[in-house]
């Protein structure tokens, strides 16, 4: 599990280009998706009277956290692959086929590609094979997510810390400070999966 996990950090430091925004764009599109969901949230709640600051920020916190969660549970199928490797692999498929839905078409591509290569991977090899993949996408994932945070260079990134800071103060705004405390949070799933790892 070490192996594929340090074989994803390799690649998600640039080593590979095309898989490393594979990757940034399958992380993109788990934070759509919570993005999505949350404001229809926030539409649903607010015809119901629920203060639309709470669900802003109940909505920016799972949208920072919702990469770290899917890293971790590709660590954690990698641990109960046994059960697990078919089951998670249709997960990802269907996340990077989903990505057609919010990324162009050739990031798309490159996406389910990446998704499609993990998930035969996944099904097809056993024993230590099977870990491997898993292990490496999660810390693709990681490499790729969590230096946006703090970047500037995703706008989908900073639009959770803006999202939190009005759930907070009311006013729109993206200070360094929420920055760090929200990469803070977003890396507490990344440590809990690092630390599987390193005790496989």
């Amino acid at each position: 599990m070490m192996i594929g996990a340090g074989l994803g950090i390799a690649v998600g430091l640039g080593e590979v280009p095309f898989l490393a925004g594979a990757a940034r764009s399958l992380a993109d599109t788990a934070q759509h998706l919570v993005a999505d969901g949350g404001r229809h949230l926030v539409n649903d709640a607010a015809t119901h009277g629920a203060s639309g600051r709470v669900v802003s920020g109940i909505t920016a916190l799972i949208g920072v956290l919702i990469p770290g969660i899917t890293a971790l549970l590709l660590v954690l199928a990698a641990v109960g692959s046994s059960r697990l490797r078919s089951v998670v692999a249709l997960a990802v498929v269907a996340l990077g086929a989903l990505s057609f839905a919010y990324q162009p078409r050739g990031v798309a591509a490159g996406e389910l590609v990446l998704a499609l290569v993990a998930a035969v991977a996944a099904v097809a090899l056993s024993g230590p094979l099977v870990v491997a993949p898993l292990a490496g996408l999660a810390a693709l994932i990681g490499t790729q997510y969590l230096p946006q945070i703090v970047s500037g260079n995703s706008s989908l990134a900073l639009n959770n810390v803006d999202l939190m800071h009005q759930a907070l103060t009311g006013n729109p705004g993206t200070p360094a400070v929420l920055q760090v405390v929200l990469l803070i949070v977003a890396a507490v799933p990344f440590a809990y999966a690092g630390r599987l790892i390193l005790e496989s």
